[in-house]
């Protein structure tokens, strides 16, 4: 008997839509089903972030919407209500975002699909799967005695509260915890003046006790003349009515909104429920697959799940077409292992989701003010929406790609490391994993596992990418895996540099969250770099210790240095920030390749000088980057240095030259300005100085240092790739300055500081 279909998809919303429009596409019989009648309305903020809208993009959806409001980031106001602080998380040039209702967005996604060819059925409710005697997923019942519509693979769409999950024969599978949240649409004769962000307001407090809870409102512009508001939580609170907590959020909005109090709500207040219990390994059934929120796909801090479920709609699609073409569709475990590298960082996973988005909850809120590495990942990580970890995408940066030379192979093995950094830290901070895909080719992302593999085919005889031969792969493989460390190696830095933290003056009395996070990832992160040096380089582990070791190191001269009475001249923090950061981590990682590859000593040395001058380089670039009106890779403007108890070098030149004047860029009691007023001015006061031509100076400069570093190793491609990265720094930098002579006895050169060293 012939099936009813290649595939039934139960639930017609963004993710069960996008599979079907996927799998029609490959030619695929499919019948997507739904149990209400389209077009229809749904409970949601109705945003689609920027990843969410290329995907729509590309389905050609966006050309059936209408008139969309169009999104350019988000605001978050952090803290106890009344004296929240605002950051903005712009996507720059990286795309845009729409606010669109969900009848109209469902509707025509279902359209695309319908148009590709898929079998749409509304007004079908499913009663339950059908199943051989093994338990294998063959089909569904329709409810009503209306039969049977059977199909080698099912895919359940069909929401948070997915029946078919509940009822597939994977045990244990709904792991999360349920959330819940409320909106209302408002008229508001002035939203065609708000800006075009999406607003987070977060904590919010309990209606009856005052306490402040893991929950957030939101603000989100539809058009000229109306709003969405809603509240939600990630998990349900005792005692906590949520019609309570939004009317109360909605009275906090009639003060500080302007216009607000004279909105006025169209329509009732509707909610849904917020599964947030992503489990990879249990997102699939033999001849099941799991998508959108049936899958626990939402956002713990935002509630955000629209991209995650076109995404995840759009996976399946493929995972489904792979296993029918070869006849296998009793597993689907790869389809698993997909999403959890996909969205590694941007979905808690399992059930130590919830006690982790607590423990983030806190740090977010006692390290919202501080720009330490660390908490700037976690800020961006956790708030700010954007793709998923794409390990093929985030290998190397288009802007080093173009100076790798051919046949190095080293794209392949980027991957690989990626993959491995993934999985090792994806059960404990999945977030960490995202750190090498935040960058873009605005930024010059010197990655220690790039310096390891490029500097271990820089042997004494030359030697290039390794040979196929058996003997050859159980190196590379090793090479491999200690690239993968010393990533995981340069993030337990980046943790470290976060532990001298004072909390800001709103944090709540009780624990300090932000240094004992830092203290937990660091040493989870040294831990697991350490590890994987164990299985494959235990000679190497030491090294590896010990690279962290004058890692931490130098950030502790640094501080050090910052408190003497007489702190020292800007020009010889360089030879601090040299020891320390960046610097410390890329000169180890060139030096652990070489080491690793069996290089002559004297080819070492010249590796290891040549990464810590290209390190601090890069560190100067991003800096610049700051100072100069941008922002770095982890998003920090130029107010990052303003407070820090041991800023970059570029800012203590900027002291030195603007002295009383900086104060004017604090903040005081009743100050009006926002965070982007502030650091605005301080860019404008920064540019009346040289301190941005000295930073470039400097950089060029030891762009300089690096590739004389590079005439003491052998003619080889890696090499010249190593040569190419360094003058692609240079061009970040301004390329060559008619005025800047290499040596020059410039007070505050590079040369004069170590002449004098």
């Amino acid at each position: 008997m012939m099936d009813d279909a290649d595939v039934v998809i139960v639930g017609a919303g963004p993710a069960g839509a996008a599979a079907a429009y996927h799998l029609a596409r490959r030619g695929r019989r499919v019948i997507l089903l739904d149990r209400s009648a389209f077009p229809r309305d749904k409970p949601c903020g109705d945003a689609v972030t920027r990843a969410g809208v290329r995907l729509l993009a590309e389905m050609g959806v966006l050309a059936d919407l209408g008139g969309t409001r169009v999104i350019g980031g988000l605001s978050v106001s952090m803290g106890a209500k009344g004296r929240r602080s605002t950051r903005d998380f712009r996507y720059g040039d990286d795309g845009y975002g729409i606010v669109v209702p969900r009848a109209v967005l469902d509707e025509a996604i279902v359209a695309r699909a319908v148009g590709a060819g898929a079998d749409f059925r509304d007004r079908v409710r499913v009663a339950r799967l059908v199943q051989t005697d093994a338990g294998a997923v063959r089909g569904v019942e329709i409810a009503g005695g209306a039969g049977v519509l059977q199909a080698p693979v099912v895919v359940a769409a069909d929401g948070g509260t997915s029946v078919l999950a509940r009822r597939s024969t994977r045990e244990g599978r709904r792991q999360g915890r349920y959330g819940y949240a409320v909106r209302a649409y408002f008229d508001l004769q002035e939203a065609g003046g708000l800006d075009d962000l999406l607003r987070f307001v977060m904590p919010l407090a309990h209606p009856a006790t005052g306490a402040r809870l893991p929950a957030y409102g939101w603000i989100f512009p539809m058009g000229p003349d109306r709003i969405n508001v809603g509240v939600g939580v990630a998990e349900r609170q005792p005692g906590v009515n949520l019609a309570d907590m939004f009317a109360g959020f909605t009275d906090e909005l009639r003060t500080n909104l302007p216009g607000f109090a004279a909105a006025r709500q169209t329509g009732p207040l509707r909610g849904a429920p917020l599964c947030t219990g992503f489990v990879p390994e249990r997102s699939w059934a033999p001849g099941l697959l799991l998508v959108g929120d049936a899958a626990g796909m939402i956002n713990p801090a935002t509630g955000e799940g629209i991209s995650f479920a076109l995404e995840s709609g759009k996976i399946a699609a493929e995972a489904i077409d792979a296993g029918l073409e070869t006849g296998r569709t009793d597993d689907f475990s790869a389809y698993a292992t997909c999403l959890a590298r996909r969205f590694s960082g941007h979905l808690e996973t399992g059930r130590h989701a919830a006690v982790r988005h607590r423990l983030a909850w806190r740090v977010l809120e006692d390290t919202f003010e501080s720009d330490r590495p660390i908490f700037a990942l976690v800020r961006r990580t956790t708030l700010s929406p954007g793709p998923g970890i794409d390990s093929r995408a985030q290998a190397v940066s288009a802007d080093l790609r173009g100076c790798l030379r051919p046949g190095l192979g080293l794209g392949s093995q980027l991957v690989v490391a990626s993959e491995i950094l993934a999985d090792t830290v994806r059960r404990d901070w999945p977030f960490l994993a995202r750190l090498h895909s935040m960058t873009t080719d605005e930024h010059v992302l010197a990655r220690p596992a790039l310096f390891v593999l490029l500097a271990a085919r820089c042997r004494s005889d030359g030697g290039g990418a390794p040979r196929a031969t058996s003997g050859a792969d159980t190196a590379s493989d090793r090479l491999i895996t200690l690239a993968a460390a010393a990533d995981l190696a340069a993030m337990a830095v980046l943790a470290a540099a976060s532990v001298d933290v004072h909390p800001a003056a709103a944090a709540p009395a009780g624990p300090n969250w932000g240094t004992t996070f830092a203290v937990l990832s660091s040493d989870l992160l040294l831990a697991r770099a350490l590890a994987l040096c164990a299985t494959t380089s235990p000679e190497l582990a030491a090294q590896v210790a010990s690279a962290v070791e004058e890692a931490c190191r130098g950030r502790i001269r640094e501080l050090a240095a910052h408190r003497l009475s007489t702190p020292p001249e800007p020009r010889r923090w360089l030879e601090l920030s040299s020891r320390s950061g960046l610097a410390a981590l890329a000169a180890a990682s060139c030096e652990l390749g070489a080491r690793a590859a069996g290089a002559a000593e004297e080819v070492i040395a010249a590796l290891g000088a040549y990464g810590r001058s290209i390190g601090l380089a890069v560190q100067l670039l991003e800096d610049d980057r700051r100072l100069s009106g941008g922002t770095d890779q982890l998003g920090r403007d130029a107010l990052a240095d303003l407070d820090e108890a041991s800023p970059c070098a570029p800012f203590r030149l900027a002291r030195v030259h603007l002295g009383s004047r900086l104060e004017a860029v604090h903040s005081f009691a009743g100050d009006t300005r926002t965070r982007a007023d502030r650091a605005a001015e301080l860019v404008r006061l920064i540019g009346t100085t040289t301190v941005l031509e000295q930073t470039r100076g400097w950089i060029r400069e030891l762009v300089d240092e690096a590739e004389r570093a590079l005439e003491r190793v052998p003619p080889c491609p890696a090499r010249d790739s190593l040569a190419a990265i360094a003058q692609q720094v240079r061009r970040h930098a301004g390329g060559a300055d008619p005025a800047f002579t290499p040596g020059r006895t410039d007070p505050t050169s590079v040369h004069a500081r170590r002449a004098q060293s």
